[in-house]
């Protein structure tokens, strides 16, 4: 008798031992929150893909690092190259393993994942790309998109800002082919408010269909335009860089305002002498807008060992510390956790409409336009952060 209670005894606490041990797998299991990330590691924005995956890698050690999260983060990556088949191919493969997809870079590759998220019931966050259209898709009852960068409203915004603290007068619109869509959203969202006339619009083909368009296009601009003048230059990619200096040898004379990519990160600056460039970017590491602008500046320059003023990639970066702060461990309950939250990022505090879009503009969340003056950044909008005028020639 004595030794069937000791039996009895030894297989209820194995049994109980054994429940511990299940609930504490399937609570070990409940605390993963797996990240994709859609870079284009290859095709013809594959320099900002490389930003891109970099940012979102130092994104995860950052949720670790400042306790952003209750879950233990993996940021999983998936190559989603130039073309909208690709960026849902990539779609498509993240979703077997990852709880919420971030990423993608052009406007027609964002849309495809949109149409994906909803296919598949993923979260889907778009961190670069600008068309309106994702905010149609949300109104149309795709619940599962957010956009965390710029809509094109507020690229243009950015654009009409400078014209009006420069005092320009004229100006010369310089889109990129492949990003022609984005370029005549951004314009047409300022170009019937900027009191500065409009003296030539010219798109410029990628190098890869066309290598000697840019410069061609330059002679145009240059002798369309002068010194008092202000060209925008609507191509972050390489290419832009090849542009400024065919411009400046046909002797275009106009002030530079860029999108901002290449021609808002210092090193390049440095290399291409140029004499002044204004840009837009969604940080700088002097605008302190929360803890983590500095952080990932800083880390970023230590990490990989160049400058971080990448549009595309600080916003992925973002991107992946939102998905972070508002997973739930359900997809319904973290879509209203999204909708009704705040979630900080090295742009800023995060909210959204009802559309699902960013609320960029608003007190604590603002795009900042700077300027590459005599070997150094000064910073032009916002008010709060401001360090200078613009400097014309």
């Amino acid at each position: 008798m004595v030794i069937d209670m000791r039996v009895r005894f030894a297989l209820v606490a194995l049994l109980v031992l054994a429940g511990l041990v299940l609930a504490g797998c399937t609570q070990e299991e409940k605390k993963t929150l797996t990240i994709g990330v859609i870079v284009p590691e290859t095709g013809i924005f594959s320099t900002a893909g490389k930003a891109m995956k970099n940012s979102a890698m130092l994104a995860e050690e950052h949720i670790k690092k400042y306790g952003l999260s209750d879950y233990e983060v993996k940021v999983i990556f998936a190559d989603g190259g130039s073309s909208p088949e690709q960026a849902k191919s990539a779609f498509m493969e993240l979703a077997k393993q990852a709880d919420i997809i971030v990423g993608a870079y052009s406007s027609d590759q964002a849309v495809v994942c949109a149409e994906a998220a909803k296919e598949t019931g993923k979260i889907y966050i778009v961190s670069v790309a600008s068309t309106g259209q994702i905010e149609r898709m949300v109104e149309d009852g795709n619940r599962y998109v957010f956009r965390n960068s710029y809509n094109t409203t507020y690229w243009g915004y950015l654009a009409g800002e400078f014209l009006s603290i420069s005092g320009a007068e004229r100006y010369y619109f310089v889109g990129y082919d492949p990003l022609k869509t984005f370029n005549q959203g951004m314009l047409k969202a300022f170009e019937g408010k900027a009191k500065a006339e409009k003296v030539g619009e010219v798109y410029y083909k990628s190098t890869k269909v066309s290598p000697d368009d840019y410069a061609i296009k330059a002679e145009e601009v240059a002798k369309a335009t002068t010194s008092r003048d202000v060209v925008i230059l609507g191509d972050p990619g390489g290419t832009a860089i090849q542009f400024v200096k065919a411009y400046r040898k046909a002797g275009g004379e106009g002030l530079i305002y860029s999108v901002g990519g290449v021609l808002a990160l210092p090193p390049i600056l440095k290399k291409i002498d140029v004499d002044y460039i204004a840009f837009q970017s969604a940080a700088l590491e002097s605008t302190e807008k929360s803890e983590l602008t500095k952080a990932y500046f800083s880390d970023y320059r230590e990490k990989y060992g160049e400058e971080a003023n990448n549009f595309a990639g600080l916003l992925t970066y973002d991107a992946v510390l939102i998905a972070a702060q508002a997973w739930k461990g359900d997809i319904e309950k973290t879509i209203s956790a999204l909708e009704k939250g705040e979630f900080k990022g090295a742009a800023g505090i995060y909210r959204f409409n009802e559309k699902h879009q960013a609320l960029w503009g608003s007190e604590r969340l603002k795009g900042v336009i700077a300027e590459y003056v005599d070997g150094r950044i000064e910073v032009l909008y916002p008010e709060e952060y401001k360090t200078s005028d613009v400097v014309w020639p």
